[in-house]
């Protein structure tokens, strides 16, 4: 079995275990499973730009050419050394490409000269994908989950401390209190608060973040729509949507940062039809998130629910993890490209 355990995560992601030759990271965080995908891929590759040595597949990908995530794995770097190829998404596609991945590894019926990484949204139990990499024994699953409080502290405190910044303890309750749990937005706003006090770089000597200055950075993030645009395409609410894209490109939002937003909100919604598909009632299902529903937003949570069946859910999760990838490229129109994607994501709610 080789499921890793939280225990054990650091220390896989810290340095290279020549036992796996794949690794599965999935959940319902996903800045956390980009976070962890990328420590993994950087213990071989130090560019994750580098075309010869690191290439990231979706599932388009792997539907026109079911072997391709094999013949990756098994080419050879231009450059020599050893590869990164990353695929997103957990639909039976992905999964059939990488049943033929393990079982060719483990047949042995090539030498494979790069690590192949999967990124995958919340899996239960019996998904097909996760029971494939963690019954394997040349194969890893590594889960993220949505960062406790303990975690949230931990982060703040060893981020501002990188560029010589120390907060104070009402202000770090504050903070964690609200940020959330997922790792990609927590780490947009520290980002933010940083750049608010000053880098390292533009700031001479070390400073002090107050509870006002935390206060100050969280107000902005909340003054204008952005913060709507998951549950406006979730709602199918094409209109509202478009105002609340138009303002959040006047007001400098990052592209990057509403996909993020989008594709927690989703995952939130897949994790509670995943509950339900199990046979847990929607009231019960809806309560073990965390962080849970605010309550004014609950209703229009459960309206999207019934517009969001667990098969089109995964269809979205998809698309938006193919647009991440379609964006990341050098060159590559973010803004538009996410903005469709929400904008399609609406349409499909209709």
């Amino acid at each position: 079995m080789s499921a890793i355990k939280p225990k054990d995560i650091a220390a896989l992601l810290a340095k290279r275990d020549e036992r796996y030759k794949a690794v599965l990271i999935y959940g319902p965080d996903g800045g956390l499973v980009r976070e962890r995908s990328n420590m993994l891929a950087k213990q071989i590759v130090d560019d994750l730009t580098d075309p010869f040595n690191f290439i990231e597949l979706s599932e388009s990908d792997l539907k026109e050419t079911p072997s391709r995530l094999v013949d990756e794995a098994a080419a050879l770097s231009f450059t020599g050394g050893e590869r990164v190829v990353r695929v997103t998404g957990s639909g039976e596609q992905i999964t059939a490409s990488s049943k033929l991945l393990l079982s060719s590894l483990e047949a042995e019926t090539f030498v494979p000269n790069a690590l192949a990484i999967v990124e995958a949204g919340e899996l239960r139990k019996t998904a097909g994908l996760r029971k494939l990499f963690e019954n394997s024994k040349i194969a890893a699953a590594i889960a993220c989950y949505e960062d406790s409080t303990l975690d949230l502290r931990q982060l703040i405190t060893d981020t501002l401390n990188s560029e010589n910044l120390s907060i104070t303890r009402d202000g770090l309750e504050f903070f964690a209190a609200n940020l959330g749990q997922d790792r990609g937005i927590s780490k947009a706003e520290i980002e933010k608060l940083i750049l608010y006090k000053g880098t390292k770089e533009h700031r001479e000597g070390s400073a002090e973040i107050s509870l006002e200055d935390v206060k100050t950075c969280l107000t902005d993030s909340t003054q204008d729509t952005t913060f709507d645009i998951p549950s406006l395409s979730a709602s199918g609410e094409t209109q509202k949507l478009s105002r609340a894209l138009q303002w959040a490109e006047t007001t400098g939002t990052s592209p990057i940062t509403i996909l993020i937003f989008l594709q927690r909100h989703f995952n939130r919604l897949h994790t509670v039809q995943s509950f339900v598909s199990d046979g847990m009632a929607r009231d019960a299902a809806i309560k073990k998130l965390r962080p849970p529903i605010f309550f004014a937003q609950q209703r229009n949570f459960e309206n999207q629910l019934r517009k969001w069946p667990l098969i089109r859910l995964e269809k979205a999760i998809t698309d938006l993890l193919e647009t991440e990838h379609a964006a990341k490229q050098t060159g590559a129109p973010q803004q538009e490209l996410i903005e469709r994607a929400a904008l399609r994501l609406s349409v499909m709610a209709k």
